[in-house]
């Protein structure tokens, strides 16, 4: 049927065996040679095929290029199939749809070979190949290495760490930059008997005191939002089932980027100190409450002397006052400072007691005014002279009362220790340094001797007795800066005089 169908086409054609005369030699070596060359190339496709199939799929960039080269070579070798058939059959035509397909193919992969020719000579050759393969391996080799010598050194950084935070008394813990603590030392473990899982994350908080849980949690929760540094006194239960007051502190570590990366901090025992603080508070409020009843029980009785050596004088015979003068000078001079301590005594209960909230508007230059009008006597027997360089005239930092005691017994303090050959000047100065007023007092009197000065604060404290006094006046001036924590410096040259300089927050 097959050969009833092309004969129909070819049978107008004669085959080349009439070209070869039918010569033995001839046709059989076309023949052969030609049946040769086409199972050659039919076979190289087929190894092609068996190439792609037994590699990677995206090893081949170029599976459009051995498609087309595919082609191209099973065309070939049905060309020359043709050649072998056409020396008895003529089937031209067949023959010449086959070299068409063939030259189709042959033209497109010529151009294709020439399009990819440049990016095929960029190919390395397979001595490159093993050239940077050896290379590679040497690469991999030596980061290798490197990633071994990091890993150790960074199991011996681990070690030192862990052996540093075990060294030191205190608890020792990291978080994370969400808050979730992701290390404690060994204290930790010692001192509360948990273990790892029930500790780390948000586990440590099963010791802390239920009083105390939720104030902790709230400052940790406001540190890590904003990034802040945290602490916090609390109670934490230890093994024994007994709680001990710790204070825990944390500070944020950041990256480049100024984001907080981590938190390391501490948990310190500070129980014997709050003790110690909790009973030092206790004997304070006891002699407070002793201060404040002794000045005030004691002033009737004081009055009493008072008016009884008064009476005494007036009842003693006249021949012998003039004798007696004597003694009820010292009497009543000996009253009188008793009287000025009972009243310091009651100034500094009253301080204590008294609260830091309340605020005022001060007007520095009338509180100047008042002390002169106050001390008027002496102001103006000693010749004194006051300057005054304001930068700040109202000031808000305290209460007037307090502001005006301060006042009082600083200017006081310059007045009374004066220097006995020159007259007195006094410089009161203020300025406001950021959200701080500082305000100073300086003198040109006697000073203070440099071993004085670390106790010129304390209470009954006086170095010098040229002037009456108590020795509680710059006693109260340090309570009253330290109400509203604030704090005090002294500057003095003993014979040139004496700056005192408070510093005080700013407030509205």
């Amino acid at each position: 049927m097959v050969e009833s169908l092309f004969s129909s086409f070819e049978n107008n054609y004669m085959p080349h065996g009439h070209c070869y005369f039918w010569e033995p030699y001839i046709l059989w070596s076309h023949a052969l040679s030609d049946s040769i060359i086409a199972l050659a190339y039919m076979t190289i496709p087929l190894s092609l095929v068996k190439i792609v199939r037994g590699r990677r799929e995206d090893d081949f960039a170029y599976m459009w290029m051995l498609v087309l080269f595919a082609l191209f070579i099973l065309g070939c070798g049905a060309t020359h199939v043709m050649d072998v058939v056409n020396i008895w059959e003529p089937w031209y035509y067949t023959d010449s749809a086959i070299r068409i397909i063939t030259a189709l193919a042959s033209i497109g992969t010529a151009i294709m070979l020439v399009k990819v020719t440049p990016q095929l000579i960029m190919l390395p050759s397979a001595r490159r190949w093993q050239q940077m393969n050896s290379e590679l391996k040497s690469l991999n080799d030596s980061l290798e290495q490197k990633v071994q010598e990091r890993t150790r050194e960074l199991e011996q950084m681990a070690e030192r760490y862990k052996f540093m935070t075990n060294a030191i008394p205190q608890i020792v813990w990291t978080a994370n930059a969400r808050g979730e603590v992701d290390f404690f030392n060994d204290n930790w473990y010692a001192y509360t008997g948990l273990t790892e899982p029930e500790s780390l994350l948000s586990g440590w908080g099963k010791v802390i005191h239920p009083q105390d849980l939720a104030a902790v949690v709230e400052q940790w929760s406001n540190s890590i939002a904003g990034g802040t540094p945290f602490e916090a006194k609390f109670r934490m239960k230890n093994v024994e089932e007994e709680y001990y007051w710790h204070l825990g502190r944390g500070i944020p570590m950041t990256d480049a980027s100024g984001a907080v990366s981590q938190w390391f901090g501490t948990v310190t025992n500070i129980h014997e100190q709050v003790e110690k603080q909790e009973e030092l508070q206790r004997i304070n409020e006891d002699l407070d409450n002793f201060v404040y009843t002794a000045s005030h029980d004691l002033k009737t009785p004081i009055l009493n002397i008072e008016g009884l050596l008064t009476l005494l004088h007036s009842k003693a015979p006249a021949g012998e006052r003039t004798d007696l003068g004597n003694i009820y000078s010292r009497m009543d001079l000996s009253v009188q400072k008793l009287k000025d301590t009972i009243h310091d005594l009651a100034d500094i209960s009253r301080i204590q007691r008294e609260s830091a909230d309340e605020l005022h508007w001060i007007v520095l230059p009338e509180l100047i005014e008042e002390f002169k009008v106050n001390s008027l006597m002496e102001y103006e027997a000693s010749g004194a002279r006051i300057e005054t360089d304001l930068e700040e005239e109202e000031i808000c930092c305290m209460s007037r009362k307090h502001m005006r005691s301060l006042l009082d017994n600083l200017l006081g303090n310059a007045l009374k220790y004066r220097h006995p050959d020159r007259t007195p000047h006094i410089q009161v100065r203020t300025r406001l340094q950021g959200e701080e007023y500082s305000i100073s007092v300086q003198d040109n009197g006697i000073g203070i001797s440099p071993e004085h000065q670390p106790r010129v604060f304390d209470m009954f404290r006086r170095f010098h007795l040229q002037a009456t006094g108590t020795g509680v006046g710059l006693y109260i001036v340090k309570k009253i800066v330290d109400k509203y924590a604030g704090r005090i410096e002294l500057q003095s040259t003993p014979g040139q005089g004496s700056t005192f300089t408070v510093w005080l927050k700013k407030r509205s």
